[in-house]
């Protein structure tokens, strides 16, 4: 099974935060034979970094501006729940591993298997969609804050804005791939999965039919 990661493995080799990692540590990972950290992880990652850069531009307001502070704290929360989403990405994939190698001797022990496989799979396609929806979330304040950033960098929350929606792709796609193997719930998971995706490509919209001379 592709799991809310996108890879499929046995040994894990990411057992820090990868908060903690340098970013030249978590590129040759990411490069590397290990299944974490994978599509679900870096997306989430990526949606940081999209926030970060909306962030930096109310700061900058915020020296001459100080009423754009409530958006900065509101986009800290985001940040924060995005940051979250790429650990718990990598959890997540590790859950569903742990419920593969459960003993399956006996017909006990298979419906065990069986059920925590099966709750592990949802769990893996539940992650994403979450972190989906929180990204869409950061994308609609971002467009909140558009029209009070100081001009000379409206160009980097734009840019934010490009990184959130390819990060919310990118994490549907990795939901996507676990679908298939949810038997009655798939239906259900498609509709959601199909409704965020449309959410995140009409936020990113607004954006683009937004001049940057309005600004």
């Amino acid at each position: 099974m592709v799991a809310a990661d996108g890879g499929v493995g046995e040994d894990l080799d990411v057992t820090d935060s990868l908060w903690n990692v340098s970013l030249a540590d978590l590129r040759a990972r990411t490069a590397g034979a290990s299944p974490t950290p994978g599509g679900g992880s870096v997306a989430a990652v990526t949606a940081a970094f999209g926030c970060a850069l909306v962030l930096m531009a109310l700061e900058i307001t915020a020296r001459r501006d100080p009423s754009v502070r409530d958006a900065v704290e509101a986009g800290q929360v985001l940040l924060d729940r995005l940051g979250a989403a790429a650990d718990r990405d990598v959890e997540l994939f590790e859950d569903y591993l742990r419920a593969r190698r459960l003993p399956r001797s006996t017909d006990e022990e298979r419906a065990a298997r069986d059920a925590a496989v099966a709750a592990a799979s949802v769990a893996a396609t539940e992650g994403p969609l979450t972190a989906a929806a929180d990204a869409v979330e950061t994308l609609e304040w971002a467009f909140s804050v558009l029209p009070v950033v100081t001009g000379t960098v409206v160009s980097d929350v734009r840019a934010g804005a490009d990184l959130l929606l390819g990060s919310v792709l990118a994490t549907l796609r990795g939901a996507e791939a676990n679908v298939a193997q949810l038997g009655a719930d798939a239906g259900s998971f498609t509709t959601r999965l199909d409704a965020v995706r449309r959410a995140a490509v009409a936020a990113h919209t607004r954006f683009e039919s937004t001049p940057e001379e309005a600004e």
